[in-house]
């Protein structure tokens, strides 16, 4: 779904070059993602001044891939948050160690280890902060913990007041599978590994937001333009 969704943006831009901002959770959850942080770096060149923002998927691997994983955060991603699937998509048909892998991705992989250390928690756009999961309401921007960027949920998603900024945002899947605006934050996350939907916003100064969405129908991928629900 992200390389047609890829394809649509460089549609829709036309003349006007498009930067990308990545959201994060790049891995896991699906079959594919080594392919899908090679479209990620492969989209910096084609998409000059874009950006990765670091999710909390994405930082299991950065830590296993700097020997700095515990034992426990191991277990933890691989058996119940899906890395099993990554390191499946990098070593088909293999059970390696951490260590193992790890060592198997900085070999042949590196630019995947160098995109990952390279990633931010937040990239402001004019009257929008783009995060992964979201920030702690009543802490200004700048002062932001790296793990509330990655992991809030709750406390940013109930809270009803405004922000200095309005939130761009992943992580916690929209419970209509589309995307979804508020007065305070729009939700990106539609939940591609179990609804099959993958969502982009074009955050266009001046002009209505426009989101397109790649929906995979059996073996079709459409690409499809939709209104958010408000």
């Amino acid at each position: 779904m992200l390389r047609p969704l890829l394809d649509a943006i460089e549609a829709d831009a036309g003349d006007c070059p498009a930067q990308v901002v990545f959201l994060g959770d790049i891995i896991d959850r699906g079959p594919d993602s080594k392919e899908a942080l090679e479209l990620v770096d492969e989209a910096f060149d084609r998409f000059p001044g874009s950006q990765l923002i670091l999710g909390n998927h994405d930082e299991y691997l950065l830590l296993a891939l700097e020997g700095l994983l515990t034992d426990s955060d191991a277990v933890n991603w691989l058996d119940g948050n899906g890395g099993r699937a990554t390191t499946e998509s990098y070593l088909p048909g293999t059970r390696p160690s951490v260590g193992q892998f790890a060592d198997f991705v900085c070999n042949y992989y590196q630019h995947h280890h160098t995109l990952l250390k390279d990633a931010v928690c937040q990239v402001l756009v004019g009257d929008y902060c783009l995060v992964h999961a979201g920030i702690r309401p009543g802490i200004a921007l700048d002062s932001q913990s790296s793990t509330d960027t990655r992991l809030i949920r709750d406390d940013f998603l109930s809270h009803s007041g405004s922000f200095e900024k309005v939130i761009v945002h992943g992580h916690s899947v929209t419970h209509s599978g589309l995307p979804e605006v508020y007065p305070n934050r729009i939700a990106l996350d539609t939940g591609a590994y179990a609804t099959n939907r993958l969502t982009a916003c074009k955050l266009d100064a001046g002009n209505a937001l426009t989101f397109l969405i790649t929906r995979l129908n059996g073996v079709e991928v459409i690409v499809e333009r939709t209104s958010p629900l408000r």
